[in-house]
């Protein structure tokens, strides 16, 4: 009887140590990197130069079609005034330098034909410059040559070195986190499974960095650590303004610099433009450029009122009629 305890009890025992090495066979676990240089690894896991051929796994289709236009040359012109008249003013602005950057000829063109119509704008009453003009007009009233046959001037043509681009990275906060001397990648949240590709593509990253690494199993938890956040460098158009002398535009100019200060970055140049004067700011944040769009905005409707009781009072001394 008591053999057959003993025995019982040991098998008891055998049992349980079986389920706790299955237990610990059952328990899921995340690839992570644990670099010799954990910074330089984040910024090479943010370099498309290093994923080779895998970052076209990661490329945004959706993305590829606003910036490329759609595929059948026959839809790229209705595409490209549709975008147009999606955009924001800043969004305008950025295609505007998009359009001139790669096709300088015909814009040019496309700016003497908006010309005419920026005259009569500009006698209206409205203020700003021929860019400011054209962020009034739709897709459909847009010159034909900033636009282009098909859209080619409207959208960049589509070659390995631009499509280059736009393909994917892994992005921090969603498919890694940095936790300790490690940076785990969750499978679940991964764009490449199943998990041994995974392995595959971080081995391509690191070793195209250079980088002393190693690949390790680490058990699936909830607590991550902190999110490993890459700082995203603003891109803000520049801020212009048309003015009818240098009287007016250093008026603005301190005007500008009263409002946000002497800030180093910015970059006050004035231009000559068709007998008038053009202010341009560079080097400002989003933030500085809408404080200033709004003082600009206040300065030409005071030049209107200015104009506009100035006439008035001509009119009412028989000056002109």
């Amino acid at each position: 009887m008591i053999m057959k305890y003993k025995t019982m009890k040991l098998i008891n025992l055998l049992l349980e140590n079986e389920e706790d090495g299955m237990k610990k066979l059952q328990i899921n676990t995340d690839l992570a990197i644990q670099p010799t240089d954990i910074k330089a690894a984040l910024k090479a896991l943010d370099k498309i130069e290093n994923y080779g051929g895998y970052a076209q796994n990661l490329r945004d289709r959706d993305a590829i079609i606003k910036v490329f236009g759609p595929s059948i040359p026959a839809q790229k012109t209705n595409a490209a005034l549709k975008d147009w008249d999606s955009r924001s003013e800043d969004e305008k602005a950025f295609k505007l330098i998009d359009i001139k950057k790669r096709a300088p000829e015909d814009f040019k063109l496309g700016m003497e034909a908006a010309k005419d119509g920026f005259d009569k704008w500009y006698t209206e009453g409205n203020d700003g410059d021929i860019e400011d003009y054209l962020y009034t007009l739709t897709g459909k009233e847009l010159p034909k040559d900033l636009v282009g046959r098909y859209g080619k001037n409207y959208f960049p043509i589509k070659t390995p070195a631009n499509l280059k681009k736009y393909s994917g990275k892994l992005e921090p906060g969603v498919h890694y986190f940095e936790k300790g001397d490690k940076i785990v990648f969750p499978q679940a949240n991964s764009p490449y499974n199943p998990k041994a590709y995974l392995q595959k593509v971080l081995t391509t990253i690191m070793d195209n960095s250079k980088l002393d690494y190693k690949i390790v199993d680490v058990e699936v938890g909830d607590d991550l650590g902190r999110t490993a956040e890459k700082p995203k460098k603003e891109e803000v158009p520049p801020l212009t303004a048309t003015l009818n002398d240098l009287k007016q535009v250093e008026k603005l100019r301190k005007s500008y610099q009263k409002e946000i200060g002497d800030v180093k970055s910015a970059v006050y140049k004035t231009e000559r433009v068709d007998g008038k004067y053009k202010l341009i700011v560079t080097g400002l944040t989003k933030q500085q450029r809408q404080k200033l769009f709004t003082t600009k905005a206040l300065f030409t409707q005071n030049l209107k009122e200015e104009k506009e009781f100035s006439r008035a009072m001509q009119i009412r001394a028989g000056i002109i009629k």
